[in-house]
């Protein structure tokens, strides 16, 4: 089969490479369509900590091609996605239901071959089957969304809530949406023009791109969702809260940085912290399923396998939202 093997950091080739066999409680699947995320930019860039080589890519749609032993209720030809972060079940994380930090996890993409290729093979527990009403780029946004929605289940807001999501690139444009279900009252802060006019159109009542509109804002939201990873978001999303609020961290800075505790006991804040998720990808199928959330005008691209690497290279550029992958045969 044709795979995107990352040989070393910023080496991706693409090669013809063995189908994968499924083992016992193992699904092969034939990948119709891919998704380009942060964390596969992360991996390509050296950020990210993996085993060389290694197929990346995690978020997906496909078709059962092959079941191996023991795996029931399942079909072949049966069009799926795939919950991409592999958890044990046993360890004490997993026990108290924190599945998104096992012990154990094992990553798609990461720590075992991931779905830039022809072929992947996952446990059949990871598998959800998906509804013939959604379509393959609708359905290829489950995984992402379902980061949204476990910041949603993280924040517990309330009808109504002010809401400020700083970063406007996918994870926030869908947070936006996801808050959109509970709340009007939503603004979107980011540096990017095109980024905020988008948001606008998702939903968001106001945009904030200048210091001078966020000092403007402060003590003046309830719960503030932080998706962009920026070192500074964090000591102004502490000003922007209202007394009694919450942040939720979705986004991880590449290093650490001061932390001005003394609003947060002032203002008595809660700082709450999200990391993927763990079984809102089903419910996320569902919630698109049903057309609450716009994909349509957050795909920025759609390429080939054989522009994988391209893709990478330029991965940071402003007007990129996100990039499908069309898995090609051969």
């Amino acid at each position: 089969m044709k795979a995107a093997v990352l040989k070393s950091i910023k080496n991706l080739l693409i090669e013809e490479v063995a189908i994968p066999e499924p083992g016992e409680n193992e699904i092969r699947i034939h990948i119709q369509l891919a998704g380009i995320c942060g964390s596969d930019s992360s991996l390509y860039e050296g950020k990210l900590a993996a085993s060389f080589p290694v197929i990346p890519g995690h978020e997906t749609v496909g078709l059962i091609e092959a079941i191996g032993p023991s795996v029931p209720a399942f079909r072949l030809g049966q069009r799926v996605t795939v919950h991409p972060n592999y958890y044990c079940g046993e360890c004490p994380m997993c026990k108290k239901g924190l599945t998104n930090i096992c012990l154990n996890k094992i990553r798609l993409g990461v720590d075992t071959n991931g779905v830039f290729a022809n072929y992947a093979v996952v446990p059949a527990k990871a598998v959800y089957p998906l509804p013939d009403s959604l379509t393959n780029e609708v359905a290829v946004f489950a995984e992402p969304l379902a980061v949204a929605a476990h910041a949603m289940k993280v924040a517990c807001m309330k009808k109504n809530d002010r809401v400020l999501v700083f970063g406007a690139g996918v994870i926030g444009q869908l947070t936006l949406q996801m808050a959109l279900l509970q709340s009007q009252d939503i603004t979107a802060c980011d540096l990017v023009q095109s980024r905020l006019d988008l948001a606008k159109r998702m939903g968001a009542r106001h945009t904030i791109s200048e210091q001078h509109e966020l000092d403007a804002c402060e003590s003046a939201f309830d719960v503030v969702f932080e998706t962009s990873g920026a070192p500074p978001a964090l000591e102004m999303a502490i000003k922007l809260t209202a007394p009694g609020g919450k942040i939720v961290l979705l986004g991880i800075p590449g290093q650490s940085h001061p932390v001005p505790t003394v609003q947060i006991v002032r203002k008595e804040l809660k700082i709450l912290g999200s990391m993927i998720y763990t079984d809102e990808i089903g419910d996320c199928i569902k919630i698109l399923d049903q057309g609450l959330i716009k994909t349509q005008p957050l795909v920025s691209g759609v390429i080939s396998l054989d522009q994988l690497s391209e893709n990478l290279n330029n991965f940071s550029s402003t007007q990129r939202m996100k990039t499908l992958v069309e898995i090609c045969n051969g």
